[in-house]
């Protein structure tokens, strides 16, 4: 008896279903785990896993130097989740997307925003070197 797709994603749950599009990311099948991170989000927007999923999302158009769809990705996994595990990193790497795409001012605002709101992360540092090494200026504090 043939089991369907659907089926199969109704009787996961949505760790198991996140586990299963990480397992891809880390088998390096960087389509099909895009594919199932997209799924992902999209069945399961509400879960707190769904920031992860924005994240690592975010990552694979990184990897393929997709800079906008990064930095459009990384931002609504931020907007959606501030308070996931993964908001310093959506922030850190949402910055590093901006400044591919020339948004210098943008990507400023966000290293700002991340060293203010998650002072004592270990991206914190890393954030405020960048920001002096990329010479924000200081006026918008």
């Amino acid at each position: 008896q043939d089991v369907n797709t659907d089926d199969i994603n109704k009787i996961l749950s949505p760790e198991e279903d996140f586990q299963i599009a990480f397992d891809l990311l880390r088998s390096q099948k960087f389509d099909e785990a895009k594919l199932a991170l997209t799924n992902f989000i999209k069945n399961h927007s509400n879960n707190k896993l769904s920031g992860s999923a924005h994240y690592w999302l975010g990552e694979l158009h990184l990897l393929k130097k997709d800079h906008r769809e990064a930095a459009l990705i990384l931002a609504e996994g931020y907007q959606k989740f501030p308070k996931s595990i993964k908001a310093p990193d959506m922030l850190y790497k949402l910055a590093d997307s901006l400044m591919y795409i020339d948004k210098k001012n943008d990507s400023c605002g966000t290293l700002k925003k991340l060293v203010k709101e998650f002072p004592n992360h270990q991206l914190s540092l890393q954030a405020k070197n960048k920001i002096k090494s990329i010479e924000c200026s200081s006026s918008t504090e």
